[in-house]
């Protein structure tokens, strides 16, 4: 499991002018508590686990930009992202709900809009590609492809090999941001807009903590 902390928030905020920070799988709310050291407008974070959300809710409820939303994420993006202005910082979790956190096996859940939402989460941030400079950083990189991870590749339980792409991300982004891979932990994919000045690809090394 990755962390946000391996991010330097306030560096990529102030390059890229964003001002919320939105995550899909809350847990603890560690990334939200990281998330309040950068001077963000709105930090939410979904979280689908009941139980979960609630704790969160709790533990955040003094904090006033901070909103923690129990639910499906694809379902929550798409009634959320149109109200919510300006650029954002997303930090998704691609992984199945609860796998990491010991709740259950990569492959337990048999919806897939549950077990798989990241593609549906990519669609529908797309519509905003129009509008603003997103910056994407997807944790467990690995569930998609293999590759020199620092933690290893993923369970056989996650997805048959055949079916590990990211093509899902270069249809939607390819053209407007430049897409990397850093292979801490679990590995990440940063995607960060593309600018008529710069040539080449992007380096996500100079955000590392």
């Amino acid at each position: 499991m990755g962390s946000i902390s391996r991010f330097n928030l306030s560096k990529i905020a102030a390059d890229y002018n964003c001002l919320n920070f939105v995550e899909t799988g809350t847990w603890k709310g560690d990334a939200v508590a990281y998330a309040l050291q950068t001077n963000f407008a709105t930090i939410i974070s979904v979280e689908i686990v009941p139980g979960i959300a609630a704790e969160a809710q709790k533990r955040f409820q003094h904090n006033k930009n901070v909103r923690i939303m129990e639910g499906n994420s694809v379902s929550v993006l798409f009634k959320e992202l149109p109200l919510l202005q300006g650029n954002c910082i997303f930090w998704l979790d691609a992984h199945f709900p609860g796998a990491e956190e010991g709740i259950s096996r990569y492959d337990a859940e048999t919806n897939e809009d549950r077990r798989l939402p990241l593609e549906k989460e990519i669609e529908i941030i797309r519509t905003r590609r129009s509008y603003f400079k997103d910056i994407l950083i997807i944790d467990d990189l690995r569930i998609y492809e293999e590759g020199p991870f620092e933690n290893g590749n993923a369970p056989e339980d996650t997805l048959p090999k055949g079916d590990r792409s990211i093509g899902f991300v270069t249809r939607h982004f390819g053209a407007t941001h430049h897409i990397s891979r850093l292979y801490r932990d679990e590995g990440y994919l940063i995607l960060t807009p593309i600018h008529s000045w710069t040539t080449g690809q992007s380096n996500p090394e100079q955000y590392l903590t």
